[in-house]
Parts: C-alpha cells; sequence; structure tokens
C-alpha cells in the first residue's frame, strides 16, 4: 500500500513539475502576444483613439445660446420721474446661432480621420515592437545554442584532459600539453559565463518588452525549426499594404477632409435674435423684436483667413505625396535587396551545417581515434578541435545574422 502511495506521489510530482515546465516556456508567438496584450506605449495609442472617437460625439454640437439684459431706449433722467412718467423698457435678448450642416458633417469626417492616424501609429509602433522582440528572441535562442554546443565541448576536453593525465603516469603525454589543455578548459568555461550573463540580459529585454518584472526567469523554445524566408513576389502590393505607407495616406487624407472644413468657412451661417421690451409703466405698450441675419464670409477681408490655410495644406499634401514616394522607393529598394542577402545567407548556412561541420566533426573524431592509438600528437587532435569548436560558433554567429536579417525583412513586408 505504502508502494503505491509513492508511486502516486512521484507520478504527482512529475506531472506537477511538466505543467509548470510548459508554462515556463514562451514561444515567440505568445511573447508577442503579451507584447500586444500589455505592452504600455501600445496603450497610449489605444487610449488617444478612445479619446478621439470621443470627440467626434460633439461633432455635431451647436453653439451655446446667447442670453442677455439691459434697457431700451431709457433717458438719463429717467428714474428721476414718477413711475407713471418713465419711459424706456428692461431688454431682455435671446440669440441662437444656427450650425450649418454641412460644416458639422465637415468636422466630423475630419475628427473621425484622426483616430484612423493613431490607429496606424499604432499598428507601426506593434510592428517595431514585435521586430525588436524576434531581435531579441533570436539572440536567445543562438545564445543558449553556443551554451550547448560550448557545454559539450567542454565535457569532450575534461575527458581527453583525463586521458591525457593517465598516458602522463606511463609517460605518453607531455605535462604541457596537460596544462595547455586546462587553459583551454578555463578559456571554454569563461565562454559558458560570458554566454549566460548575455542570456540573462536578453531575458530581461523580453520581459521589458512584455511588462513584466525584469528578472522573471522563462526558457524559450530551443526546439524552434529553422526559419526560411517567404519571397514577396509583389512588392508594390506589399509595400502598399505596410503601414508606415498606410499612416501617409491617412494623413493625406486627413488634411484633404480639414480643406473641406476649411472650405465650408465659406458658407454663410445664420443666427436669430429675439428681444422682448418691458416698459417701465403701465401707459406704452410692451414690444418685441424677431431678427435674422446672415454672415458673409466671402467679403475679401474675411475670405484671406480661409484661402491661406487653404494654399498652405495643398502644399503640405504635395510634400506628403513626395515624403510617400520616397518611402516606397526605399522600402522597395531594401526588401529586394534583403531577399537578396537572405538566399545567399541561408546557402552559407546550408553548406555550414551539410558540409563543413559534418566533416570537420570527423577529421576530429579520426585525430582522436588515432591519439588513443598513439598515431597521433595530442597539439594535432586539440588544433583539429580548435577549428571545430570555432567553426561551430561562427556557424550560430552567422546564423543569428540571417535571423537579424530575416526579423529586420519581416518589420519591412508586414503590415
Amino acid at each position: 500500500m505504502l508502494h503505491i502511495k509513492t508511486i502516486v506521489l512521484t507520478l504527482t510530482l512529475m506531472l506537477i513539475s511538466s505543467v509548470m515546465f510548459a508554462q515556463n516556456t514562451l514561444s515567440l508567438d505568445s511573447i508577442i502576444s503579451i507584447i500586444k496584450a500589455n505592452n504600455p506605449e501600445l496603450k497610449v495609442y489605444q487610449e488617444r483613439m478612445k479619446s478621439q472617437d470621443a470627440l467626434v460625439s460633439g461633432a455635431s454640437a451647436w453653439m451655446a445660446p446667447m442670453l442677455g439684459i439691459g434697457t431700451f431706449m431709457t433717458p438719463y433722467n429717467n428714474f428721476s420721474r414718477a413711475g407713471n412718467q418713465q419711459d424706456g423698457s428692461i431688454m431682455l435678448v435671446a440669440e441662437q446661432k444656427i450650425a450649418n450642416k454641412s460644416k458639422i458633417r465637415a468636422n466630423e469626417a475630419y475628427l473621425k480621420a484622426q483616430s484612423n492616424i493613431t490607429a496606424q501609429l499604432n499598428a507601426e509602433s506593434f510592428n517595431d515592437l514585435r521586430a525588436l522582440a524576434r531581435s531579441n528572441y533570436y539572440d536567445v535562442l543562438t545564445i543558449e545554442k553556443s551554451i550547448n554546443y560550448l557545454s559539450k565541448n567542454l565535457l569532450v576536453l575534461q575527458n581527453l584532459k583525463k586521458l591525457s593525465e593517465i598516458r602522463y603516469t606511463y609517460n605518453k603525454a607531455g605535462l604541457a600539453q596537460i596544462y595547455s589543455m586546462q587553459a583551454k578548459i578555463y578559456e571554454i568555461e569563461n565562454q559558458i559565463t560570458s554566454a549566460k550573463a548575455n542570456l540573462e540580459i536578453g531575458k530581461i529585454k523580453l520581459n521589458t518588452l512584455m511588462n513584466r518584472d525584469k528578472y522573471l526567469d522563462f526558457q524559450i523554445d530551443t526546439a524552434l525549426s529553422f526559419k526560411t524566408y517567404i519571397i514577396q513576389n509583389n512588392l508594390n502590393e506589399t509595400v502598399n499594404n505596410r503601414s508606415s505607407i498606410k499612416l501617409v495616406n491617412e494623413q493625406i487624407n486627413s488634411i484633404n477632409l480639414e480643406n473641406k472644413m476649411i472650405a465650408t468657412e465659406a458658407k454663410p451661417e445664420f443666427s436669430v435674435q429675439f428681444n422682448h421690451m418691458q416698459t417701465y409703466n403701465t401707459v406704452n405698450p410692451n414690444q418685441f423684436s424677431l431678427m435674422g441675419s446672415l454672415s458673409i464670409p466671402i467679403a475679401p477681408w474675411a475670405a484671406k483667413s480661409y484661402q491661406s490655410k487653404l494654399k498652405a495644406n495643398q502644399f503640405e499634401v504635395a510634400a506628403m505625396q513626395f515624403q510617400k514616394e520616397n518611402v516606397t522607393n526605399n522600402l522597395l529598394g531594401l526588401i529586394a535587396t534583403q531577399q537578396k542577402h537572405l538566399m545567399h545567407m541561408q546557402m552559407e548556412l546550408d553548406t555550414y551545417k551539410d558540409k563543413i561541420l559534418p566533416t570537420m566533426q570527423k577529421s576530429y573524431e579520426v585525430l582522436l581515434l588515432n591519439y588513443q592509438e598513439n598515431k597521433e600528437e595530442l597539439t594535432t587532435v586539440l588544433t583539429a578541435f580548435k577549428e571545430l569548436n570555432d567553426s561551430e560558433l561562427v556557424y550560430l554567429m552567422k546564423l543569428n545574422e540571417y535571423y537579424q536579417t530575416l526579423t529586420e525583412y519581416e518589420r519591412n513586408v508586414e503590415q
């Protein structure tokens, strides 16, 4: 019975530890999702969009009515007279300006456009944060792989040192060679320590992007398969879908809508005024007046204001069109260059992985076997080992360079 309980407890602990490990392992997609939900930089844009959307509901508001009180046709010596001999009236004034519907519609469309601009700024900011997350993630990934390489090579050196010490007791190995090997062991241990420090720095950067505790530890998906780039055949369509291009389009659209709003200033505005005069005496009758007024904004001295704004915005739109052309041209050239660069880098990585590293591994293994059979010197084995170790690290460096270029490429082709 006790044996069964022990087994159940062991299985439970194993299950809990496996779940905890699974929860502690973050894939690249999971990190990007957390960044999208928690990063404060994106929340700034989201709250700003809510603020701008809230302004749209007030676009149809009219100006507040005007109320006034005063005297009407009242002599200066009026109040020194008897009440039934006083002239003039107390005047109550109410005035309302009637909003022009075309102005309301133009203002509403302009305010809606501001939210669209912020939405594209949010998309561009997320694109930058996503690229930064990928860059840091690939850094951590290659550092993890380098630690695995170095740990494996450290174990090989330690075993080789033990073998040399055994051979030294039989006068078949030199003491200098053992010291040289120990120095190489220290060197690799130092490289592992440095790599672990860089690993912690990379995780701090990712935690910062996720807006979490900076020292919260987690594992990455080291089983991530080699990611190849996707060739973008229709580059013009790809570039036009970029958030940076859409941002310029929204800004141009906003200025055009602003021009429509400014153009409505040339339309007349109406106002209605009602006046009620309450006489001071009971002899004269009470009076009223009802007056409508119409503004004439096309008068030359009044039209200068909105005409100059329209002209300035036309120049601004032309400038933004050239800005869009410049961004598009640069992106097309950059994407095409990166595609060629990635193709060359991928071929180089395939050569390292399929030819260079396996060949050097076989060469090292043959030399090690010959050394064990007293057919080769230890210095030759160590030289082959160093070349293999250096080539493995060069491969990882090139792999990281490939991933960083891929990250920048994806940043340029994604929306």
